[in-house]
């Protein structure tokens, strides 16, 4: 399980690649495991990449708004249980809208959100 210091630095991973391109984002992390991905099917295609923090064990994915850069980042966790720390620590160090749902980090907002039929229940999604 991360160490709140560990928590701290997947905030800063997962805040830090708002807004940067695929290419900036590919290299910032060119000594991580990466995966880009294409979604294409009839007027739709979408980009985006993974990062994978094994010492964590999460997988970070950005998102692309429609000028390249990214306009949302999803944490992964490998297990749940670990969602459950992470809400414990940004609830000791940030605050929450109750009214938007939302932690707010500075320079962006943290939801907690449950997924379907995904590899993992929850994630954080950072906008």
């Amino acid at each position: 399980m991360p160490t709140s210091n560990q928590f701290a630095d997947l905030i800063k991973h997962s805040s830090s690649v708002l807004k940067l391109s695929l290419l900036q984002i590919k290299e910032k992390y060119v000594d991580y495991p990466l995966c880009i991905m294409d979604y294409i099917e009839k007027d739709i295609h979408e980009k985006s990449i993974e990062v994978r923090f094994d010492k964590e064990e999460v997988t970070l994915t950005c998102t692309f708004n429609e000028n390249g850069n990214c306009d949302a980042t999803f944490l992964f966790p490998d297990n749940d249980e670990m969602i459950e720390e992470f809400v414990g620590y940004l609830t000791e160090h940030h605050d929450y809208s109750f009214v938007r749902s939302r932690f707010m980090l500075g320079d962006c907002y943290l939801k907690v959100k449950e997924l379907k039929e995904q590899r993992s229940n929850i994630c954080l999604v950072f906008y």
